[in-house]
């Protein structure tokens, strides 16, 4: 057999610990002793004990079984309350006749205290139940003993008088005095009278509260009187009604004083029993329902509607079963026909026994609520509808800018690359490509901050070279660094891996906006990009990227504004350096999205670091593909088709691909693409969306349905970039997406990858 012990006991669930009881254990027994009652849930061994406890003669003793020495049933005035147990800390024999007279005498104790328990927290339930109405109600209660010439009231009371908050026992007329002088007189006649002849009193008074302000309210009093009919006292209700004044119903002298609290409330309560019946609804169901009790038959599901009245019994069910109050809305039918929305509170009551002995329901309107619910979620709708179109807009808006944007980015580059270009028309080129590039910056900042936004930012996890990577975009803003004069260092630790996996774009695009944050805020001295990490515990490695730089630097206060979108740290940055205010704001979401943090340290005029830290996996065998990002020859031969409704596109991406070796053929919409391929030998499609006649989704599907037994690599090159978009492209039965404006690059390595697989 198995002892718990001490600690085993302590730790069993819904125990309850007498010190009397543990205290004659341990010195009659050497044992440690608790009781189970039948209403706990016990956790663990012990609980099949407590289910068989109520079966159990009242003299029955276990042993040996649940990890325990001895077990008996408690019982007090023939009903059993729980089970007695009493553990060792060391394996014991059975009890001996001794010892077990011993047992049974502890459980007549255990009985008697777990009776007494119950009978108080039954008492306190009653008095939680008294202060909760009367908190609902306001209502409060006095009372004057005439032979003490003392008197005692509730709480609200002692408030409303200016009484002390702690103070339980006053002088007979305290608080009289804080009436109006008129009222005073009349309310102190009354008192005499009360206690002199046993006459009752209803009083509607003005009191001069605490805070200054004068109150109006009603006081009602009736006398209470001895075995010898005399009058001993005075017992007496009242309710501020300064803010809605309403006449106190007729009270009954041998209702209870909940009965009394809950008629002079607005909130209907009732007292419902298991069956569905009634013995009790409150005067306020016929202003807010325009029923009567008599009306009702006694049936309290009579004003609810048909189709809901299986919710209201189910909570009834559901409180009882709980124990806790349970709330419902639902629909209530008025008496002149119209269809009400009520909130239910549902507060299952139980007797001295513990047994459930009705449930009390307070019921309030909440049609008006249920009526501005309606208006918040069409609100709601509305406002969804808004953020679809501005998603809607913004697309469109990309596509009209990128699209133009193609051909100024790709003829500007293909201008600064030309022979022959005086000093000048070099430098009108260089302008022409840097402003392009800004813009396109802009337009990129705008689409992906509604992207985060909207969470429809999908992050890649796939191996790169980091020294690479960050080789390449510093070597963006040589350029830029070296017009300025401005030192540009680089300093990645030697310890960091050669292969990382993870989003490698949207790492290059954070730290390119560093970069380009420290370069345009920087006049004279340097800027310096530092890379370290360390592996973490978990088998990943933790990134540490830092861009530091001399320039103007900024405050605590401005500094905790630069992430926010829309926002620079001045409104007059913006006029002397540009920019969209979303770069940082998009640079943080972005890191938050890969587990990651960013921060900063500055100063005003001496510089600042930004950086960021992100959480990355390693040890992975770096693909070819990832590790060419020049654009050499690619080295294969093909026929392309470029489809494009703008001439200028077209004539671009003809110069280009023409520059790898390509041979090209162009078609302006839809329609002249699938006759094109229909009647010539292409080896790849390069598509435009957006087009007349026919579109390129649409081109896509006819060109799949004629040609079904031979696989033409067809790629969107478009400047629809959201993600809906792209997958729109693959849907139409696209291999691939470019986006516009044109990376050589990118666009040399795709074209490469699926003229190879031909």
């Amino acid at each position: 057999m198995e002892h718990a012990g001490a600690d085993k006991a302590a730790s069993v669930g819904d125990a309850v610990r007498f010190g009397h009881l543990e205290n004659l254990a341990a010195m009659l027994l050497q044992a440690e002793a608790f009781v189970l009652e039948l209403e706990g849930e016990p956790a663990g061994e012990l609980d099949g004990l407590v289910q068989r406890a109520e079966r159990m003669q009242a003299d029955e003793i276990l042993t040996g079984e649940a990890a325990m020495w001895a077990a008996t049933p408690v019982v007090y005035g023939g009903q059993t309350l729980g089970l007695l147990v009493l553990q060792t800390p060391e394996p014991r024999p059975v009890p001996d006749e001794g010892q077990r007279a011993m047992i049974l005498q502890l459980a007549k104790v255990a009985g008697d205290l777990v009776a007494g328990a119950q009978a108080q927290r039954t008492c306190a339930d009653q008095v939680r139940m008294l202060d909760m109405i009367e908190d609902m109600s306001g209502i409060g209660w006095w009372r004057m003993d005439k032979h003490k010439n003392s008197a005692r009231c509730s709480r609200r009371v002692r408030e409303i008088h200016g009484l002390q908050p702690d103070q339980t026992v006053f002088e007979l007329r305290a608080g009289v005095g804080h009436y109006d002088p008129k009222d005073k007189a009349l309310l102190e006649a009354a008192l005499d009278n009360a206690l002199e002849t046993g006459e009752g009193y209803n009083l509607r008074m003005r009191l001069n509260s605490p805070d200054g302000k004068q109150r109006t309210v009603m006081s009602h009093a009736v006398s209470e009187k001895d075995a010898n009919g005399e009058v001993c006292g005075v017992f007496g209700v009242f309710r501020d009604v300064t803010d809605q004044e309403a006449v106190v119903a007729k009270l009954r002298r041998n209702e209870a004083r909940y009965r009394l609290l809950a008629e002079n409330v607005s909130d209907v309560i009732t007292r419902v029993k298991m069956d569905g019946s009634s013995k009790y609804i409150s005067p306020a169901i016929q202003s807010v329902l325009g029923w009567t009790l008599e009306e009702m038959s006694g049936q309290s599901t009579d004003y609810v509607y048909r189709e809901d009245r299986h919710k209201v019994l189910g909570a009834i069910q559901n409180a009882v079963k709980s124990g806790k109050p349970t709330r419902l809305e639902h629909r209530a039918v008025h008496r002149d026909g119209r269809i009400l929305w009520v909130e239910c509170t549902f507060k299952a009551l139980r007797d001295e026994h513990g047994e459930v002995d009705d449930v009390v329901v307070v019921i309030r309107d909440a049609t008006q609520r249920k009526l501005l619910e309606g208006e918040v979620i069409e609100a709601k709708e509305r406002a969804e509808k808004a953020a679809e179109a501005k998603t809607e807009f913004l697309a469109n808006m990309s596509h009209e800018l990128r699209t133009p944007l193609t051909s100024v980015i790709g003829y500007s580059g293909l201008l600064k690359n030309s022979p022959g270009l005086t000093p000048t028309q070099r430098l009108y080129g260089d302008r022409i490509a840097a402003s392009s590039e800004a813009l396109l910056m802009v337009i990129n900042d705008i689409l992906d901050y509604s992207k985060l936004e909207a969470d429809a930012v999908e992050l890649e996890n796939a191996p790169f070279d980091l020294r690479q990577r960050i080789t390449d975009t510093v070597g963006i803003i040589e350029s830029q660094c070296a017009a300025k004069g401005l030192g540009l260092t680089v300093d990645m630790d030697a310890r960091l891996p050669e292969i990382l996996s993870g989003d490698a774009s949207r790492l290059r695009q954070v730290l390119l906006n560093f970069l380009s944050n420290a370069v345009k805020f920087t006049a004279t001295g340097s800027v310096g990009v530092k890379a370290f990490g360390a592996e973490t515990e978990d088998g990943r490695y933790r990134l540490r990227v830092e861009v530091s730089d001399t320039g103007i630097g900024l405050s605590h206060e401005k500094g905790e504004l630069i992430f926010g979108r829309f926002t620079q740290a001045d409104a007059s940055t913006t006029r002397v350096y540009g920019g969209t205010g979303l770069g940082l704001a998009i640079s943080r979401r972005l890191i938050e999205l890969m587990d990651g943090r960013v921060g900063y340290e500055s100063e005003p005029g001496k510089g600042a670091t930004f950086w960021f830290e992100v959480p990355l996996d390693f040890d992975f065998a770096l693909p070819v593909s990832v590790a060419a990002d020049t654009v050499p020859d690619i080295g294969v031969r093909g026929r392309i088709l470029m489809v494009d409704d703008a001439e200028a596109n077209r004539e671009l991406v003809k110069i280009i691909l023409g520059t790898l070796g390509l041979e090209v053929e162009t078609a302006c919409n839809g329609v002249e693409a699938v006759a094109a391929v229909r009647r010539g030998d292409f080896d790849l499609v390069l598509m435009d969306v957006h087009m007349p006649e026919m579109d390129g989704l649409a081109a896509t599907r006819e060109i799949r349905q004629q040609a079904r037994d031979k696989h033409l690599p067809i790629l969107a090159l478009t400047a629809n970039v959201g993600g809906e978009q792209v997958q729109k492209c693959l849907d139409a039965g696209m291999d691939g997406h470019l986006p516009k404006p044109i990376q050589v690059g990118d666009l040399a390595q795709t074209l490469k990858k699926w003229l190879q697989s031909q």
